[in-house]
């Protein structure tokens, strides 16, 4: 496993984060399209210092953002979470790191519940949340069609100490 630098993101590292969003999605991990086409799009979405980056020797390798459930107080204790892992990086512990570091931060800040969705399809993503100490919550069946079948979206949450 390679040893990896979690910290928030920097204005500088925009371009390469928005290299990894566009692509590693496709329509077996994401129901639609990459929603940032352009650099002013990720800004607007992603400012710097709203994601935990992960980098090795200068290089961005993947990202994890987080955020609250709007608009009730009542989930102020949960964050909706989203990971990407740039294709070259995937499979050598980048993501378990960035999802330490973020278990780290959200401890930090009183956070009890981490929630994410997942399709079906990505069964890559699935085995590492569970590696991860995610467990399903829900399961939307059918809830999306894609490439000509239809494809359940799973709810997955850790909860924590």
């Amino acid at each position: 496993m390679v040893t990896v630098n979690c910290r928030l993101s920097r204005t500088a590292d925009l371009p390469a984060l928005l290299a990894i969003d566009q692509t590693i999605w496709n329509t077996q991990n994401s129901p639609g399209p990459v929603l940032a086409r352009d650099l002013a799009s990720y800004v607007q979405s992603y400012p710097a210092g709203s994601q935990l980056v992960a980098e090795v020797a200068g290089q961005v390798l993947g990202m994890i953002s987080w955020n609250p459930l709007p608009p009730f107080a009542a989930a102020r204790y949960t964050w909706d979470i989203g990971i990407g892992v740039a294709k070259t990086a995937q499979h050598q512990g980048v993501g378990h790191q960035l999802m330490q570091a973020l278990k780290a931060a959200a401890r930090e800040q009183g956070i009890h519940r981490i929630a994410l969705r997942v399709l079906a399809t990505n069964h890559a993503a699935r085995q590492f949340y569970a590696q991860q100490g995610f467990q399903v919550e829900s399961v939307a069946r059918e809830a999306f069609y894609l490439d000509g079948q239809f494809v359940d979206d799973y709810g997955l949450a850790y909860l924590l100490d």
